[in-house]
This record gives C-alpha cells, structure tokens and sequence, in this order.
C-alpha cells in the first residue's frame, strides 16, 4: 500500500477485530476463559461486541513521510 497523496510507504497505525481470539486454535485464549465449551460467536471471545464488515477486522495505516497526510484504510 501506498500514500494516496504523495506515494511514500505507509505503516500500520491500529487494527481493530471484532473477537478477542480466533474460533479455530484459540492460541490466544485467556488461560481464564480456556473452560467456555460454547459457541464461540457468544462467548468471552466476543465480549467487545464489536462487528467490523460481517466479522473483519479494520485496519488503518499512515504515512511514512507526513502524519498530516490522508490515512489508508483495509479490510480483511
């Protein structure tokens, strides 16, 4: 990805998900929520609440060369 004003690189800036953990290795799983058995859709995995585009996560990224410049959005 490039900046959409100047074309310098961009870098990550933040990364927003919608669940805590993934549904299939839960390898990031809280040692304290490793007995949940449910669904995971409805368990602590998704305490936020948060839905970004049907279960995606949003991330933004910014210039390499001005803050100022506009930033770089993508969903995945």
């Amino acid at each position: 990805m490039a900046c959409p004003e100047c074309g310098s690189g961009v870098r990550p800036l933040l990364t927003i998900d919608g669940s805590d953990w993934g549904g299939g290795s839960g390898s990031w799983r809280p040692v304290e929520d490793a007995d949940y058995t449910g669904l995971h859709f409805l368990g602590p995995a998704r305490a936020t609440q948060l839905n970004i585009g049907r279960g995606h996560s949003l991330q933004l990224y910014v210039c390499t060369a001005s803050y100022g410049h506009p930033h770089v959005q993508n969903m995945q």
